[in-house]
């Protein structure tokens, strides 16, 4: 079992040696709570585990190295961003912030100038790509006691959307939890206790595929809800042309359209090339203090970014093998991603309009319709006041957006069957755009 504790740190500068536990535990010396975290859990020898710690501080950590600096000088060369950001993890260990990994994240104090969204975005693409390096990882946890103002809320969402798109994108099961200590107090001669204080744990959940998902697209509607132009600065940066496929694909992944993803890959991995080519922080101080009072301006993407990138990230999940979704595939997509009533549909389909007629199902690649030979006609397919079996004859009958998610993404009219190395593979084929029209 891997596990990795992330934890925000403010000012070290006036961090104490205290004394942190857990539950029944021996405490343990420490300047900061994760690292005690880290050595409380390894004590319990029953369930070893690899516990790995990277923590996140804002850049703006620079002004406090400056504020005790007896020169007076910065202290760290803040000319470019990736310099800054060795300095200050450098510093940071002269204060006894260690870690395995170290995440520096745009944010905003005195001269530092940048946006709460580039803090966001930073920490869910870097902590990402740290979730993506781990081998048998089934612990993220969180360690707020250091954090400061809105940095601590922000990094909490940022890794919750990391951990879901990462649970959901690479099917793994994972154990979320939120410590935060108990806060520091003085003692009677006025200088900070030595404790013991306690670290709690205040939040737990654990994150399966089918809950990743469902945080992804929860996150992405509510947004568009309250803003319908949310994501247009994306078409502004030309990573995607039209922003109502954000909408209708959140939809697709929400309701259990497999298929479309398949269909789709290409497209999906061009789109998250682009983005992530895009996925760079820039830095630029300003010498001149009469117009710009000698400010640092950080500019990295918004939150628009990190909510499309995680999209992608599961979409391209369902990528098909050979180009062939074959339907054990599909079957398989639908136990681990689909909602129950989602799933038993889907399984249903497959079952009677499909597995079925097998027999008739060959290389060609046929509409599902003309396999079942208007066996049953979709309800919902005939014109209003049109009873079943009048008007148009079933096979040139369309289908609608009921009709789309009662058959759990598998309308007879738009989703075509062949056969290709002995499997067989379904597609919407030339009624992508149809399907695509629904959602």
């Amino acid at each position: 079992m891997a596990t990795i504790i992330f934890a925000t740190i403010g000012d070290p500068t006036g961090y104490k040696v205290v004394e942190y536990f857990i539950q029944n535990k021996k405490p343990v010396s420490s300047k900061v709570s994760y690292l005690a975290l880290k050595e409380l859990l390894c004590q319990d020898t029953s369930q070893p585990q690899d516990i790995k710690t990277v923590a996140i501080i804002g850049i703006s950590t620079a002004d406090s190295f400056k504020r005790i600096s007896t020169t007076g000088n910065l202290g760290c060369n803040c000319d470019d961003y990736n310099s800054c950001s060795k300095c200050i993890i450098d510093k940071a260990k002269e204060f006894d912030v260690r870690a395995d990994e170290f995440i520096v994240a745009p944010n905003m104090y005195k001269n530092f100038k940048s946006k709460p969204d580039y803090y966001f975005t930073y920490v869910y693409y870097s902590t990402l790509k740290i979730l993506e390096n781990e081998e048998n990882l089934t612990g993220v946890y969180l360690d707020i006691t250091h954090g400061v103002n809105y940095m601590v809320d922000l990094a909490k969402e940022a890794l919750l959307l990391a951990t879901s798109a990462y649970a959901s994108g690479k099917e793994k099961s994972v154990t979320f939890k939120v410590y935060n200590s108990d806060p520091l107090f003085r003692d009677e001669t006025g200088q900070t206790s030595k404790g013991p204080y306690e670290i709690r744990e205040i939040e737990k959940r654990t994150i399966n595929p089918l809950l990743g998902l469902k945080h992804v697209t929860t996150q992405i509607l509510s947004r568009i809800s309250v803003d319908s132009n949310y994501f247009q600065n994306l078409r502004k940066d030309k990573v995607i042309n039209d922003i109502t496929k954000i909408t209708k694909s959140t939809n697709a992944l929400d309701n259990g359209l497999f298929v479309y993803f398949a269909d789709k890959s290409s497209e999906i991995q061009k789109i998250m090339e682009s983005l992530e080519s895009k996925m760079d922080i820039d830095m630029e101080k300003c010498s001149d203090s009469q117009k710009c009072d000698d400010e640092i301006r950080i500019e990295f993407k918004p939150g628009s970014y990190a909510l499309l990138h995680s999209l992608l990230y599961i979409a391209l999940r369902f990528k098909a093998k050979g180009n062939c979704l074959d339907i054990n595939m599909l079957k398989e997509f639908a136990e681990k991603y689909a909602d129950k009533v989602t799933r038993t549909i889907i399984e249903n389909e497959i079952d009677i309009s499909i597995e079925k007629h097998k027999d008739k199902i060959g290389k060609e690649k046929k509409l599902l319709r003309e396999i079942t030979k208007g066996e049953k006609i979709e309800r919902g397919s005939q014109r209003v006041g049109e009873k079943e079996g009048e008007g148009k004859s079933a096979e040139k009958r369309g289908f609608e957006k009921r009709i789309l998610y009662a058959h759990g993404g598998l309308p007879e009219a738009g989703t075509y069957v062949y056969e290709q190395d002995g499997k067989i593979c379904v597609t919407y084929g030339d009624k992508i755009d149809e399907i695509e029209n629904q959602l």
